[in-house]
């Protein structure tokens, strides 16, 4: 079972890289983000609004909310017009890096973006902003609930937080048996917490942290990773993303039978529709007023 700190540590690393983050999973955060999105009042929000998009990434939540969505997502009043300020915070400098490019790239002139901890948000001061939105990001923090207290202070009385977290993932599945498979005993390095994946301890998290339960509220959503073909699943479950993390001080041989391991793992249905099912739970709550 992964520690706290030890998962942050292996998030840290395995999204060393903002571009390549974005092109192998971006769709399925986007389906997953607008998910979230559509859960906060996006219509009350005007030019003076504030949104903290933390644990930001390369800016999927912050590209939503301003610029068109693309077309295999659609959540009324998105993107916000007019554009609400937007910060993004991540404890990667590359997937800030990424942000500030995507900014520039898309014209976001209400946006800016800090490399900083999710969980200490002491730049801010109480009472900033009108929303919080942390995607899959909590369970990597060193202690979620002195993160969600961080998040409910700098929420305005009435904002609202949406937080993400796994339910089901059947990428890493796939990954930690291929693994174990090649090389019995091998470290999971994407695996969680399981009390992660449950709605209860979400849930708990957010009420210790300073949420009342009677404003929150808990949903799913099943964002799934569609790459397409058989083909597109045998080379998205062989990135280097996740191969750099999982066959450190492996042999050529070893690391050579990955792709052909990841194939015997897939259902008929993936390998015909190259899709991998998904979901994750979300949960919004709202500062009392």
């Amino acid at each position: 079972m992964a520690s706290e700190k030890s998962t942050a540590e292996t998030q840290k690393a395995r999204f060393s890289s903002g571009s390549m983050y974005e092109q192998l999973v971006g769709e399925t955060s986007t389906r997953l983000s607008a998910a979230a999105l559509s859960y906060l009042p996006l219509s009350t929000y005007t030019s003076t609004s504030r949104i903290l998009d933390s644990a930001c990434g390369p800016g999927i939540v912050s590209k939503l909310i301003l610029s068109p969505s693309p077309g295999y997502v659609s959540v009324p009043n998105l993107p916000a017009n007019p554009p609400p300020q937007v910060t993004g915070i991540d404890l990667s400098e590359p997937m800030i890096e990424q942000y500030k490019a995507n900014a520039s790239a898309l014209g976001w002139t209400t946006a800016e973006a800090y490399v900083q901890d999710s969980q200490d948000l002491t730049r801010f001061p109480d009472a900033a902003f009108d929303a919080v939105v942390m995607g899959l990001g909590i369970f990597a923090l060193g202690d979620a609930v002195a993160g969600v207290r961080e998040m409910h202070r700098v929420l305005k009385p009435g904002g609202h937080a949406v937080v993400t977290t796994w339910k089901t993932r059947r990428p890493q599945e796939i990954m930690n048996r291929v693994a174990d498979t090649i090389r019995p005993g091998t470290e999971k390095v994407l695996d969680l917490d399981p009390k992660w994946l449950t709605s209860e301890h979400l849930a708990s998290v957010i009420t210790a942290g300073g949420f009342d339960a009677e404003r929150m509220q808990l949903s799913e959503a099943e964002p799934n990773w569609h790459l397409g073909s058989l083909d597109g699943l045998l080379k998205g479950l062989s990135s280097p993303m996740w191969t750099s993390q999982f066959c450190k001080g492996w042999t050529q041989e070893e690391t050579g039978r990955w792709t052909e391991e990841v194939a015997k793992q897939l259902t008929e249905e993936e390998k015909a529709t190259g899709t991998l099912g998904m979901v994750a739970h979300v949960c919004i709550a709202q500062k009392e007023t």
